[in-house]
């Protein structure tokens, strides 16, 4: 029933022609604290309000409303739904389709009857939510993983050596030297049956290497975020051999075989999570560079005029911010009509820029670079 948000989804949700087209987003964080019963409470008001929308606005008939939006109402009753939830909740229904995403980022509560959807939340979703990998490293243990924000994800990789000892096939007592690592001078030190030579230090490498060959096999075609959960000495090893680029120079360091899926993730996070959103900051400099020029802007109605004609290159916007009207292409005007004609123009913008192959970043009020609820860069 749920889907995979992509940048393609996106995309396809832009093409909606069937008008009305209804969007529904909702916070499901409630899931957290086990209050299923509410969260059915809360989306069928958000129901509710949409059958008075499309009565009072639309001029539908009661036959019309239930037969458009069956599809909710059985979902609205689905306890087992409910109870499987991320952060928020993206619902998309239109007479040809009936589309649902849950989000790793929490939303807030709101419907929209248009004549498209409204997709400015759903589009956090893309950046906000993005993929990174963990890997656990160590001597007797290593793991690959998918993690996001709120998930984490065990990758089952076949050619990954499960430790040490299974890969230079050793015994007991020969794989003990390579349980402790640390380091003095530089130089890794063995601590288990006598001192290490440069035969141990030779298979450690052979085993980080295999590693690498692996994690980058899997990963080579990712621009995704690597970071590796080891003892310090050991990443510092397997950083001078990695060739991934995504790796990051910083990492978790501690046993991660020691640390459940909740606390790796949440752990790396907090070390990946100005990484993911570096963009912000790319974008910044570049808006700052062009402020007083024409090549930027952060007045709504140029900005919406400019993403119908395919002039925006990047759009920042507050993903709470609205505003009714619409762009009247033979008066390259905005308008109020306050009729079922308005739409959100912060949402306007937002599609025309994507149609016209443009960048968009829907997110919080206080992570806009300048105190505005948009602003664009131009392509010219």
């Amino acid at each position: 029933m749920t889907e995979e948000l992509k940048l393609e989804t996106l995309k396809d949700l832009i093409q909606c022609q069937d008008s009305p087209c209804i969007s529904i987003y909702m916070s499901t964080k409630a899931v957290h604290k086990g209050e299923f019963k509410k969260l059915e409470i809360e989306f069928k008001n958000l129901l509710q309000r949409v059958e008075e929308k499309l009565k009072a606005d639309w001029g539908f008939k009661e036959r019309e409303i239930n037969k458009l939006l069956k599809p909710a109402f059985k979902l609205a009753s689905d306890s087992n739904f409910w109870q499987q939830q991320k952060e928020g909740l993206a619902v998309f229904i239109s007479s040809e389709s009936f589309r649902v995403f849950k989000l790793s980022v929490d939303t807030y509560d709101n419907s929209h009857v248009s004549y498209n959807f409204n997709l400015k939340q759903l589009i956090s979703e893309i950046h906000d939510s993005q993929e990174y990998y963990l890997l656990a490293l160590s001597s007797n243990y290593n793991r690959l993983y998918r993690v996001n924000r709120n998930d984490i994800e065990a990758l089952d990789l076949e050619e990954l050596p499960l430790n040490i000892k299974e890969f230079l096939n050793l015994d007991d007592e020969a794989a003990e030297k390579y349980q402790s690592i640390n380091t003095a001078g530089g130089s890794p030190v063995f601590h288990g049956q006598g001192a290490a030579g440069d035969d141990d230090n030779e298979d450690l490498m052979h085993y980080l290497k295999e590693i690498d060959r692996v994690i980058n096999t899997k990963l080579k075609d990712k621009k995704n975020h690597l970071i590796v959960a080891a003892d310090d000495s050991l990443f510092s090893l397997y950083k001078n051999i990695n060739s991934y680029q995504g790796l990051l120079d910083e990492h978790l360091s501690g046993n991660a075989k020691q640390m459940n899926n909740k606390e790796l993730r949440k752990k790396s996070w907090e070390i990946i999570g100005s990484h993911i959103h570096d963009y912000l900051e790319d974008i910044k400099e570049r808006y700052v560079e062009l402020k007083l020029t024409d090549k930027s802007s952060t007045d709504l109605e140029k900005i919406v005029e400019a993403a119908h004609y395919g002039k925006v290159d990047t759009l920042v916007l507050n993903k709470l911010a609205e505003k009714a009207g619409i762009f009247v292409e033979d008066e390259n005007e905005v308008k109020l009509m306050e009729n079922t004609k308005d739409y959100d123009l912060y949402n306007y913008a937002a599609v025309e820029t994507i149609k016209n192959g443009g960048s968009v970043y829907s997110i919080e009020k206080n992570e806009m670079p300048e105190e505005n609820d948009i602003l664009a860069i131009y392509r010219y």
